[in-house]
């Protein structure tokens, strides 16, 4: 996981479970959340999915019963609170991005929500890499981020560049990360994903 980040202000304040999960719905993210599993996500009774950067647990809450779920986070204030809200749902560990390991783990889905943002791309890389890896065949990652695009409004600018991510990256830029692993990366780009002007890019890559 990257270091550069600004932890200070609404940033130390995100950094706090209830705080985060208070203004994600402020924002109306959890309505963008139920159309990125209704729609891209797509989950079945039995599937298995690792959530890279799990937070205190979010998709959890969008997800049916009988999927097997684990999700892990560096932030140990996530973990705890995922923990005592959510662990009858899921497992959940204290875990950074780099610690993921490159084998074979069986995994339908591995989700990296609103992460490669927050990554180098050497690190971006490495979680591409433990996605292939982690995936069965058939399997797929999916994730989303926040992106620049020029037909973006000047305060969906403004808002992403005050994220706490220091690698927003062009589409084209997320695209290629994926690409060196996966052929097959479908995606799409939201400007009306919440309440406030934001860009919000998804790609879905499957492992042949």
């Amino acid at each position: 996981m990257p270091t550069d980040h600004d932890d200070s202000g609404l940033r130390a304040v995100l950094t706090r479970p209830r705080a985060y999960d208070a203004f994600q719905r402020l924002i109306g993210a959890d309505t963008f959340r139920r159309w990125y599993v209704d729609t891209l996500l797509e989950p079945q009774t039995g599937w298995s999915i690792l959530d890279i950067g799990c937070g205190p647990g979010t998709m959890v809450r969008f997800l049916p019963e009988g999927v097997a779920y684990h999700g892990f986070d560096m932030n140990a204030r996530y973990i705890a609170f995922a923990r005592q809200d959510l662990g009858d749902r899921g497992t959940f560990e204290v875990a950074r991005v780099g610690d993921t390991p490159l084998r074979a783990g069986g995994f339908d889905v591995v989700m990296a929500n609103a992460m490669l943002h927050h990554l180098d791309d050497a690190e971006a890389s490495h979680l591409v890499d433990a996605a292939w890896a982690q995936l069965r065949p058939g399997g797929f990652l999916l994730t989303y981020d926040n992106a620049w695009v020029p037909e973006q409004s000047r305060l969906a600018r403004w808002l992403i560049g005050h994220d706490r991510g220091r690698h927003v990256r062009t589409p084209a830029q997320y695209l290629e990360l994926v690409q060196r692993r996966f052929a097959d990366v479908r995606t799409t780009l939201r400007h009306d994903g919440y309440r406030i002007p934001y860009t919000l890019y998804t790609m879905k890559a499957v492992r042949p």
